[in-house]
């Protein structure tokens, strides 16, 4: 099974999205760019922020860092982490010298 995160990331290009995994961390860092065509006085509202920003998330499950994925669609971060089957075990072939 897996572990999925997911969250918004409108107004960030994929190429500015940074995440870095660990078997239990996930740290998803990025940047918005602001690009000015009305005057700060001119707007009612605005819900987003702009700059830098970094998230780190702790992992309840250790997951198998080589298998995971992301994508970006519409705005929304989509992590698929691949849990670490704990059971799992392999015979390894003894090699001689």
């Amino acid at each position: 099974t897996e572990i999925i995160i997911k969250t918004m990331v409108a107004g960030v290009k994929p190429d500015d999205l940074d995440v870095s995994i660990t078997r239990d961390m996930v740290t998803i860092r990025g940047e918005r760019s602001e690009e000015r065509t009305v005057a700060e006085q001119d707007y009612l509202h605005r819900e987003l922020y702009w700059g830098t920003f970094s998230r780190a998330v702790s992992l309840p499950e250790e997951i198998n860092v080589d298998e995971a994925e992301a994508s970006e669609k519409f705005g929304m971060l989509i992590l698929r982490l691949p849990k670490v089957d704990k059971n799992r075990s392999a015979k390894l072939r003894v090699k001689g010298s």
